[in-house]
């Protein structure tokens, strides 16, 4: 565009807001990559690419408003979601001035959403569901921040009611599924979202897994009971890589397009008709997946995000584990986690809600997280995935509150405090390949 006519389809295409947030997720993507594995970027360093995910944040904030009075406050866009952890990323840097910015303008916007009651259905379009990954995140901003009794000591907490972010919370929910299959079963309907044509057309898209990410964190974290929201919200997260073509060469590399040339590609959308007109383009075409990509790698992005191994007592299925392979052992629980990132653990089981979440390392292919039903002891193997000696950092949430222990390898134990509802990051020291991790309840 930087050659272009001094237009709204040139050089001033920037008025358009949903287009800043993607590069701001991929200036920090790259900042965490330049951060932890500093020999895999030549561009530039790591502050580099911080100071790029904080400019384009702030044009985000500024630059369409001043073109075309498009508020960035006021729309749910895809992306966004990063923000809250770029706030956080300018903070540890030393930035705090651009944190101080960029949550100010953050905070607005999530006021603006539980305060103001917007049509959460508008978008580009009168009734589309782009904004429900960026809805269950506002929401998320405000609960962890506002209580139902405690002090208000920030700004945000005298504007920002518990009542109001709690009521704003559940109706961006039920919205959200609304929109989405679930009654019918098929690949093509089951978590997809549904726009304003409903299940007739254009199924699949990019928000279905977006949509996901935002139903199983709810389930994870809000739900009474999660059960429900974990079948819908992990086969939203599921569901659009139906659209991926690829496979091996016995398979010929792909069901719906075939041959070496077409491995990896990816639809942006399926058509659910025996015989319909797929949107872009206009083009008649059968069942099946577009034949152009689209948007789906935003779809992409909310799958990685949701991928977890997550375990629930369903009162159908019984003791299930979501990407993984779940065997109850006596008085044990072995699950081998298989959800493609091996980088974050859940289980919702009965009012213990516990999280292991990674922050470049992972579980151990093919080697168990075992746990007891009292949480007393939790033994996993961590897997070092940058080859080089390096400390690991394990967030740990929802441990019943106490003094644990933790070994990890040859290193002498430790000893933390974990606090009722606080991530507790946990240091392991990695050499080689694989250090085996157990986490007692003294």
């Amino acid at each position: 565009m930087r050659d272009g006519p001094d237009t709204n389809d040139g050089k001033k295409h920037l008025w358009r807001i949903y287009d800043y947030p993607h590069v701001i997720s991929l200036y920090y993507s790259m900042y965490q990559v330049a951060k932890n594995d500093p020999e895999m970027t030549s561009y530039l360093d790591a502050d580099g690419y911080l100071e790029r995910a904080f400019g384009t944040a702030k044009a985000f904030f500024t630059i369409p408003m001043a073109l075309a009075s498009w508020s960035p406050y006021e729309t749910g866009t895809y992306n966004e979601v990063v923000i809250p952890d770029l706030i956080q990323a300018l903070g540890a840097a030393g930035h705090h001035d651009q944190a101080d910015w960029l949550r100010a303008e953050w905070e607005k916007k999530v006021e603006f959403f539980v305060n103001k009651h917007p049509y959460l259905y508008g978008s580009e379009y009168s009734f589309d569901s782009t904004g429900f990954e960026s809805t269950q995140a506002l929401a998320r901003y405000a609960m962890d921040r506002v209580t139902a009794s405690g002090p208000r000591t920030t700004d945000f907490q005298t504007k920002v009611k518990y009542d109001d972010a709690r009521a704003f919370r559940e109706e961006q929910m039920r919205l959200n599924i609304a929109c989405r299959g679930w009654l019918e079963t098929s690949y093509y309907y089951l978590g997809s979202d549904y726009r304003g044509g409903g299940s007739a057309s254009y199924t699949l898209s990019y928000m279905a897994q977006m949509g996901g990410w935002a139903i199983v964190d709810y389930a994870l974290h809000d739900a009474a009971d999660p059960a429900p929201y974990l079948r819908l919200g992990y086969a939203s997260s599921l569901s659009s890589w139906a659209l991926l073509n690829t496979g091996t060469s016995e398979s010929n590399y792909g069901y719906w397009y075939p041959g070496a040339n077409n491995d990896g590609g990816a639809s942006g959308g399926f058509e659910p008709r025996p015989w319909g007109r797929a949107w872009l383009g206009n083009k008649e075409m059968g069942r099946g997946p577009w034949w152009y990509s689209g948007e789906i790698d935003l779809g992409f992005s909310g799958a990685l995000r949701t991928a977890a191994t997550i375990v629930v007592r369903d009162p159908i299925f019984g003791l299930f584990a979501y990407g993984g392979d779940i065997s109850q052992q006596g008085p044990e629980i072995h699950v081998i986690p298989k959800d493609g990132l091996r980088a974050r653990f859940d289980a919702v089981l009965g009012a213990n809600r516990v999280s292991i979440a990674m922050d470049r390392d992972g579980f151990a292919r093919g080697r168990p997280i075992v746990f007891d039903g009292q949480w007393r002891r939790i033994a996993f193997t961590l897997e070092n995935r940058d080859g080089a000696p390096h400390d690991a950092t394990i967030s740990v949430r929802g441990l019943p509150p106490g003094t644990y222990s933790v070994s990890a390898g040859k290193h002498p134990d430790a000893r933390l405090k974990i606090h009722a509802g606080e991530a507790t990051p946990i240091i392991i020291p990695l050499a080689g390949d694989f250090t085996d991790v157990t986490i007692r309840h003294e």
